[in-house]
C-alpha cells in the first residue's frame, strides 16, 4: 500500500513539477522586488556632514491629498550649496515657506550603500 502512494505521489509531482517550478519562480522574484528597495531604504547613515546654501527654489508639495489634510503644508526646496555649487532638493514640514535666496543649514546625510539625502535643519 505504501509503495502505491509513494508512485502516485511521484506520478503527480512529475506531471506537477513544471507549474510548481515557475509558480516558486514567481514568488521568488516578486519577493526580491519588494524587498530590495525595503533593504535600500534601511541602510544605515555612515557620515553626517552641516553645508550651508543658498533657496533657489520652493514648491508647495504634500506626500499625498489625504495626508496634507489637516497636517500643513510641506514645501520642496531647491538648493544650492555654496560648497560645490550643486542643486540639491529637500523637504521641510513648516507653517511658513522659506523665501527665495536665503541663506539655509543643510545636512548630508551619506549612507552605506553610497546614496545622499538632505536634510533642512531648523534655525
Amino acid at each position: 500500500m505504501a509503495k502505491a502512494r509513494h508512485s502516485l505521489a511521484w506520478m503527480t509531482l512529475q506531471e506537477n513539477l513544471r507549474g510548481i517550478l515557475i509558480t516558486i519562480l514567481v514568488v521568488g522574484v516578486c519577493a526580491l522586488a519588494i524587498g530590495i528597495p525595503i533593504a535600500r531604504q534601511s541602510s544605515p547613515i555612515v557620515n553626517v556632514e552641516r553645508l550651508t546654501g543658498t533657496v533657489v527654489n520652493v514648491l508647495n508639495a504634500p506626500a499625498s491629498p489625504e495626508v496634507a489634510i489637516g497636517s500643513g503644508f510641506r514645501y520642496l526646496y531647491g538648493i544650492r550649496l555654496d560648497e560645490n555649487d550643486g542643486l540639491v532638493f529637500a523637504y521641510d514640514n513648516t507653517t511658513v515657506p522659506r523665501a527665495i535666496g536665503s541663506k539655509v543649514s543643510i545636512e548630508r546625510q551619506r549612507r552605506r550603500n553610497d546614496t545622499e539625502t538632505y536634510r533642512l535643519l531648523r534655525e
